[in-house]
C-alpha cells in the first residue's frame, strides 16, 4: 500500500525496452498516441503531484503544438 498517488506506471525515458513514452510523450510502438499525466514521471515525487502534473500538461501542450509545425 501507499499513501502517495500512484505515478510512474507509464514512465518516460529514452529506451523503448524499459520505458513506455519518449521525451515528446509519444507511446513507443503506437502511432498517434501520447500519454500526458503523472504516469509518465520517471520516479516518484516526494510531495503532492498536483503541481508537477500541471507542469507536464503545459509542457506537453507546447511539445504537441511544436510537433505540428
Amino acid at each position: 500500500g501507499t499513501v502517495f498517488h500512484p505515478v510512474s506506471t507509464c514512465r518516460m525515458g529514452p529506451d523503448p525496452k524499459v520505458d513506455v513514452v519518449d521525451a515528446h510523450c509519444r507511446v513507443y510502438g503506437v502511432a498517434g498516441l501520447r500519454v500526458v499525466d503523472a504516469s509518465i514521471f520517471p520516479t516518484l515525487t516526494s510531495g503532492n503531484t498536483n503541481a508537477p502534473v500541471i507542469m507536464v500538461g503545459e509542457k506537453a501542450a507546447d511539445i504537441i503544438l511544436s510537433d505540428q509545425e
